[in-house]
């Protein structure tokens, strides 16, 4: 529908043209009252060859012809608006029927990383629209930092926040770990030794579901370095365990893999970078899921349309136009010109 302030908008302009006309014609009687007649000068051909009254001459004819264009636009402008512009908007409302996990994992060997996992979510949150979006952080244990919803501003506030306190290097001393661990206090447990078990963290993840029906596509994104660190056979499952119950509850699993070779510790977890990658990519193909590397450009897109895949079927049937009038854009360049008419006018008669 047409914006209320478009009808504000339309009655300042009418303002202005009446004050601008109602000046032009007082000043303009006033000359006309002292104008004389005019009269005939004896040879005064020679003045239309005036530099200065040709120069006049033609500024004059320019302001004419920019007053032509201004109004050719202005009725241009008319025309759009009389036209009423609209916009349509294809949405198929069975995609807002997903549930989606975000599944981080925030061990000390992913803090230089999970601010571009961050940025990612960021943009799969932009491409949203009704979907149910949780964070979930975990590193020994899990904590949900968001529960499934629907607000977008909740979650892209708690990922600034995330990304600022995981904004520091973790080595002893730094000031800024006490506020890693009051942030996080649900991810470390005190009755185990390990880090970073990407297993627990999976598994715990395909619980944050709370709708456990068949009508809601579910997905979880996992993003994680894969260096698990359980010298003490801590963790209950195994990466692969943890995707087979996923699996099992009929969860598509995406993984986004993010590494800092310097942070990473192959001599405590058994594995380098190449080989936890390789390790994770191997695990989520076996379980028909996707993997993608938060360093590759188009990350967010592909995950976007692999969630979409899903309910590719009830796209013919679910789908809805929406039409949306747009009047803003003409109203504002009909504005603006009628004003800069008004404004060439009034001073062209000053």
């Amino acid at each position: 529908m047409v914006m209320p302030w478009l009808i504000w908008l339309i009655a300042l302009a009418a303002l202005a043209a009446v004050v601008l006309a109602t000046t032009g014609r007082l000043g303009g009687d006033g000359r006309r009252r002292r104008a004389v007649a005019p009269r005939r000068v004896a040879n005064s051909a020679g003045l239309l060859n005036s530099p200065a009254l040709r120069e006049r001459l033609a500024r004059r004819r320019m302001l004419y012809a920019l007053l032509g264009a201004v109004l050719v636009v202005a009725l241009g402008a008319a025309a759009a608006l009389a036209g009423r512009p609209i916009e349509r908007t294809v949405r198929n409302e069975s995609l807002a029927s997903r549930d989606i996990v975000l599944c981080l994992d925030i061990s000390t060997s992913m803090v230089t990383t999970d601010s571009k996992i961050l940025d990612t979510f960021a943009q799969l949150l932009d491409t949203f629209e009704g979907e149910r979006v949780a964070l979930v952080a975990w590193n020994s244990t899990a904590q949900t930092i968001v529960p499934l919803t629907d607000d977008y501003e909740l979650l892209q506030e708690q990922f600034n926040e995330i990304a600022d306190v995981l904004d520091f290097l973790p080595y002893i001393g730094n000031p800024a770990l006490e506020r890693y661990y009051q942030t996080f206090p649900g991810t470390l447990s005190e009755d185990i030794s390990g880090s970073s078990l990407a297993g627990d963290g999976l598994a715990s993840c395909t619980l944050a579901f709370d709708n456990q029906v068949t009508d809601r596509s579910r997905s979880i994104i996992l993003a994680t370095d894969n260096q698990v660190l359980d010298p003490f056979r801590e963790q209950i499952y195994s990466v692969s365990e943890a995707a087979d119950l996923a699996q099992e509850e009929s969860i598509r699993l995406f993984s986004l893999f993010g590494a800092d070779p310097e942070l990473a510790d192959p001599d405590v977890s058994g594995k380098d970078v190449d080989e936890a990658r390789e390790d994770l990519r191997d695990t989520t193909t076996a379980h028909n899921g996707r993997f993608y590397e938060v360093d590759d450009a188009d990350t967010a897109g592909q995950i976007v349309q692999e969630l979409e895949a899903d309910q590719i079927d009830e796209l013919d049937t679910n789908t809805q136009v929406r039409v949306t009038d747009v009047p803003e854009r003409a109203a504002a360049v009909l504005t603006v010109v009628v004003l800069v008419f008004l404004a060439l006018s009034a001073w062209r008669r000053a």
